[in-house]
């Protein structure tokens, strides 16, 4: 079967999982990346190191800005001719961001008699509805009904599916978002871990990610900042940030204010290798928007406290056996979890819980054999 995915941008960790999906099965794959690019996109890079043969298209996607929410319009306006020649049986497409992409990706399909799955997280859980959604909706809900298969990357998204759309739940497959946990592990540099170890004698707190202002990085500052001055942390208890972004500098500056430049790292941007930061470590944090992270700190089993992100702390993330799920944004509170989470014995015991966690069920052959079930399903 000729198996087509459409990306508006081709994202590190999707790359992942397509080098794997093309390895383990028998579709003619193709992959077409949408082409958007923006300098300020701290996470991805569109094209990025793929081993396998990418479609690139011209991406015309402008950004608009609206009572302090991004609205990206994906359009890559040769995407239809695309489809006509390459003939795909089935479109696997994001959802609802790639709404204009997918009005094409449906009269293809509805020309040819063929297929498309709507891939989607649900919605962003911290996303206000306005004006702009009022317009676009019932676009956006004409398009998902249409779609042969629902395939979600939580079971969160699954339930807003069946609820707030009233999609049935036969017709939706959730698949998880994860990371390739063998290459994962197999990338870590036993010599960097072990010299940070060496470096850094102590518990190692974690955050991985863009340093934008919607993951709250800056939170996590304050709640180690509010341990260290109440005396409730070890003295080598460390910081670290690894990622970069808009607010970098201005967090390095508010380190310094607070006298911490010996206990909070920064480690700037790392993509390949990150994992040895997480086999060096003992926690990670998700004080804001986030899903994959959680799923890649349980493959080195490190158990996560997190806020509200994209569904994915649902799953993963069992109150006191893989970390602490928080519900509100209480920068002691969020302290507090840290505290909890670094006792001795609960390390031991929700380490050992957040690998199997990925081991038992949240792993890319899991991710691989539901996205092979939405492409087979036949309504």
């Amino acid at each position: 079967m000729k198996v087509a995915f459409f990306q508006p941008y081709l994202a590190n960790w999707r790359i992942t999982f397509l080098t794997k999906f093309i390895e383990k099965t028998n579709h003619e794959v193709i992959v077409y990346d949408g082409g958007f690019s923006s300098k300020k996109d701290e996470k991805s890079v569109t094209n990025n190191n793929a081993s396998f043969n990418v479609e690139k298209l011209y991406s015309f996607s402008p950004v608009f800005n609206f009572k302090g929410q991004k609205y990206p319009f994906y359009f890559s306006p040769f995407l239809f001719f695309k489809l006509i020649k390459d003939k795909p049986d089935v479109i696997i497409t994001e959802g609802e961001i790639n709404f204009v992409n997918n009005i094409f990706i449906f009269l293809y399909c509805f020309l040819f008699k063929r297929k498309y799955v709507w891939w989607s997280l649900g919605k962003v859980r911290t996303r206000k509805k306005n004006i702009i959604n009022k317009v676009l909706d019932p676009i956006v809900d004409f398009l998902l009904y249409k779609a042969n298969c629902i395939m979600t990357r939580t079971s969160w998204a699954k339930k807003y599916y069946i609820e707030d759309k009233g999609i049935l739940p036969n017709k939706i497959i959730v698949a998880p978002n994860s990371m390739d946990e063998d290459k994962a592990r197999a990338e870590v540099n036993i010599s960097l871990v072990k010299e940070l170890k060496e470096q850094y004698k102590g518990n190692i707190i974690l955050y991985v990610g863009a340093l934008t202002e919607e993951k709250k990085p800056k939170d996590l500052i304050d709640a180690y900042n509010y341990l260290i001055k109440n005396k409730l942390l070890n003295k080598s208890t460390y910081l670290w940030f690894v990622g970069a972004g808009p607010e970098s500098e201005s967090l390095k500056n508010y380190v310094s204010t607070l006298g911490l430049q010996d206990d909070i790292v920064f480690w700037g941007k790392v993509f390949d290798g990150v994992g040895s930061y997480f086999q060096a470590s003992d926690m990670v944090v998700v004080p804001g928007l986030g899903g994959l992270v959680i799923n890649h700190a349980m493959i080195f089993g490190k158990p996560v406290v997190s806020r509200v992100a994209d569904g994915t702390e649902l799953d993963l993330v069992e109150n006191e056996i893989t970390g602490y799920l928080l519900e509100d944004n209480d920068i002691q509170t969020l302290a507090l979890a840290i505290k909890k989470t670094l006792l001795p014995e609960n390390l031991i015991l929700m380490s050992e819980a957040a690998r199997n966690k990925v081991d038992s069920f949240w792993n890319i052959k899991t991710m691989i054999s539901r996205v092979e079930e939405c492409i087979q399903y036949k309504g």
